[in-house]
């Protein structure tokens, strides 16, 4: 370790576990390089991180999940109003007791998960965590949670995974690391249009004035009036140009994305660092099917003889698979082809049956089980994406919100896999795409390509010399 002492680094982050997971695989290093890590984690987490090392700075946030702004459906939909609703009912019902619920309820409440058009999922966000009531009494909470943390934890660097910035971190003066466990294209706001404005899904050939009209509702999201009114009633100044992440004191911002779906204005930024993956399993080590899964579905079971031998891994994320509909109706479709399948059931799991050719759990180890698999059929969560890359495994991507839009979109038009829309599909559109993609020699070799590069880089232990240079250098800057 180059740093004269041992850091401690307070992380904090949106209790979603896609975010968790992102953070614990790049601060897991830090961790085995001595350093103390103290996740501020919601309680429905606790214990999580502390069985894998880190520290835990624990406290009870109560999800609100706001008003629901009025809307209107304007994609084609498969899903009746009446099902919306009841997902809604039923997601609510059980938020509490399971992790993952609690945001995924307000998604449901406010039109975020379910048959819409990005933009207005987009608006629908923006009031949900920026402009209603119950955000600005969240930020407050959260803020007030931070601030206790800071005081008790005493860090030498605050890593930040979050769509603004606290003031309470703002305005201690001690240096944060800005970690973006989304798309990078979703944290940068555009105005010359070089780029499509994260979250809208639009193809980079697209028409700019799409692109105009979405960063209108963009603007709130990196400028915010409202967010620098509550930071006023908390008794702060507002930040400059009342920005929602000023970048005074940040050390560095820390993204994953593979560079085959980048954008040279990303790739180009002053002080930022491409992991390319937060999780990358750059040994491929592999979870022993049998003894997860059993025997049967491993090995024995043939479907009466018509088995393929091909695995295909199937993961909507924690908040979309609580839309059982949507799982319910993708289980159906692939229950009629000739390959085996391997389910994420998310917090619902007691509420889906497999069919024969599938097995699953309400988690499963992602990454040990990529190498596995021929083929990932996932929302385009960017964990997700970004450890298929790392595997070399092609894509099928129904994304349902933010940032998954960007990535299902990258994904189809670099020709690393295909898009389909999870509420208007018809059931030949993707069991064709499955037979498509298993059958392309030449993509296969694309992705691995791509997949030796990610994972024999030393991306990680760069980034963490780095880190601790830059510490080194602000300690003695600090001395002077």
């Amino acid at each position: 370790m180059n740093c004269k002492k041992r850091l401690t680094i307070l992380v904090t982050t949106v209790d979603v576990v896609g975010r968790i997971n992102a953070c614990t695989g790049v601060t897991g290093g830090l961790l085995k390089r001595g350093h103390r890590v103290v996740f501020l984690t919601e309680e429905s987490f606790q214990g999580r991180l502390s069985a894998l090392g880190f520290e835990e700075y624990v406290y009870r946030m109560e999800m609100d999940g706001g008003t629901a702004p009025a809307a209107t459906t304007t994609n084609k939909t498969l899903q009746s109003q009446s099902e919306s609703k009841q997902q809604q009912k039923d997601c609510s019902k059980n938020a509490v007791a399971k992790p993952g619920e609690k945001v995924a309820s307000g998604m449901f409440i406010n039109r975020i998960i379910g048959p819409y058009h990005p933009k207005e999922k987009f608006q629908n966000l923006l009031n949900l965590f920026v402009l209603s009531a119950s955000a600005g009494r969240r930020i407050v909470k959260s803020n007030h949670y931070i601030k206790e943390a800071i005081e008790a934890v005493k860090p030498d660097l605050i890593w930040v995974d979050n769509t603004y910035l606290a003031p309470a971190i703002f305005y201690s003066g001690i240096p944060y690391l800005n970690n973006i466990s989304t798309t990078p294209l979703y944290c940068v706001f555009d105005e010359t249009l070089t780029v499509p404005p994260g979250g809208s899904g639009y193809p980079a050939n697209g028409d700019k004035s799409d692109w105009a009209s979405f960063n209108e509702v963009r603007r709130e999201f990196f400028y915010s009036s409202t967010f620098n009114n509550y930071l006023e009633e908390m008794g702060y100044q507002r930040y400059p140009a009342d920005i929602r992440t000023p970048e005074t004191n940040c050390l560095l911002t820390v993204y994953g994305w593979p560079k085959e779906l980048s954008f040279p204005l990303i790739e180009q930024k002053d002080k930022w660092f491409n992991l390319e993956s937060f999780n990358k399993n750059e040994s491929q080590e592999v979870v022993n099917l049998s003894d997860i899964a059993g025997e049967q579905f491993a090995r024995e079971e043939t479907l009466d003889g018509t088995w393929s031998g091909r695995l295909i891994f199937l993961s909507m994320g924690t908040m979309a698979s609580t839309d059982l509909t949507l799982m319910k109706r993708l289980i159906e479709v692939f229950s009629r082809t000739p390959h085996k399948y391997i389910v994420s059931k998310g917090p619902r799991h007691e509420e889906i049956t497999l069919p024969r050719n599938m097995w699953g759990q309400r988690y499963v180890p992602q990454t040990r089980i990529l190498p596995l698999v021929h083929l990932v059929i996932c929302h385009g969560g960017n964990n997700t994406v970004c450890e298929a890359f790392a595997q070399g495994k092609p894509m099928i991507v129904g994304p349902i919100f933010a940032d998954q839009y960007d990535n299902a979109q990258r994904i189809e038009e670099t020709g690393f896999g295909r898009r389909f829309d999870p509420y208007s599909f018809e059931d030949s559109q993707l069991t064709e795409a499955v037979e498509e993609l298993l059958a392309d020699g030449e993509l296969q070799q694309r992705l691995a390509v791509a997949s030796q590069r990610i994972r024999s880089t030393k991306k990680h232990e760069e980034l963490y010399e780095l880190i601790e240079n830059l510490m080194l250098k602000a300690e003695g800057e600090k001395e002077k």
